[in-house]
């Protein structure tokens, strides 16, 4: 059964709306990209899309695989001292890496910088873990969603819980690992590497996917009941799909798809910490 999380996504981009609204001034999203890629220009466009609904001005500075770092360096200082959030959309060319890793974590709403996981313990969420939290906020704890701000800031106690995470990425796989272990669940970490993987996943109560391989995962990774959230990402035919094969699961497994899953979460997350980092460092 795919999970309908509409009214989650309503009430999250309406919140954000309202928080912003009552700023003295236009917040602002820089976005860097390197290159053309697919997928990014799609990212990107649901970025310009939900910024405009919501009162964010996002700008795009675009650049040629073969621009100099230096040049991409100007934009970043730029967004320091204006205090815009920033984005470094990746993928990037390896020599663009340096500029992603030494983010000043004022600006890093990807939370991808060196200081990321510094940030965590001020309550912070890189934006697809923040976008996982809300979902699964929104189907275990049901009777807190009437106030989105106490909503957004609980803390899930997943003690009795399960997870499996299939990819070890440092989007999703690494961070996740960290934000279930912070909530006491137990952990199964699966990558290419790990033997009899089906056996594993089929022990666990949710299972993220993120490894990229369209269809990867079936009813012979699942168990009667498990939540699965998809949370990868990549192309195929001209179209985003994700890891789950959905015409091949059973109608008792609660599927987050990828695309129509977390994803517009992810990005309306990105934006809350944008505004989370603004009222941060004053």
């Amino acid at each position: 059964m795919i999970l309908d999380n509409t009214t989650l996504k309503e009430n999250f981009q309406n919140w954000l709306h309202t928080q912003i609204l009552s700023l003295p001034t236009t917040p602002v999203l820089d976005i860097i990209q390197i290159g053309d890629d697919f997928a990014s220009n799609k990212y990107i466009r649901t970025k310009q899309n939900i910024g405009q609904k919501i009162g964010i001005s996002v700008v795009l500075h675009k650049f040629v695989m073969d621009t100099d770092p230096s040049i991409v360096q100007q934009i970043i200082d730029q967004a320091n001292y204006n205090r815009h959030g920033l984005i470094i959309q990746l993928p990037v060319p390896s020599n663009f890496d340096p500029l992603v890793h030494n983010l000043n974590p004022s600006i890093d709403v990807d939370m991808l910088g060196y200081k990321s996981f510094e940030m965590w313990e001020k309550g912070f969420l890189p934006p697809t873990i923040g976008a996982i939290d809300l979902t699964l906020k929104f189907l275990l704890e049901p009777d807190q969603k009437s106030i989105f701000e106490s909503f957004i800031t609980s803390k899930l106690d997943l003690s009795h819980k399960t997870v499996a995470i299939v990819g070890r990425g440092k989007l999703v796989g690494t961070p996740a690992i960290k934000y279930f272990l912070d909530r006491q669940a137990t952990l199964i970490s699966i990558d290419k590497n790990t033997k009899n993987p089906k056996q594993l996943t089929k022990q666990a109560d949710i299972i993220v996917t993120a490894t990229g391989q369209r269809g990867l995962i079936d009813q012979s990774w699942v168990r009667t009941g498990s939540i699965v959230i998809d949370a990868a990402t990549s192309e195929s035919n001209n179209s985003i799909v994700g890891d789950v094969n959905i015409c091949k699961m059973p109608d008792d497994i609660l599927i987050s798809p990828s695309p129509g899953g977390i994803g517009k979460l992810t990005v309306l997350y990105l934006f809350y910490n944008l505004l989370k980092l603004k009222s941060h460092f004053v």
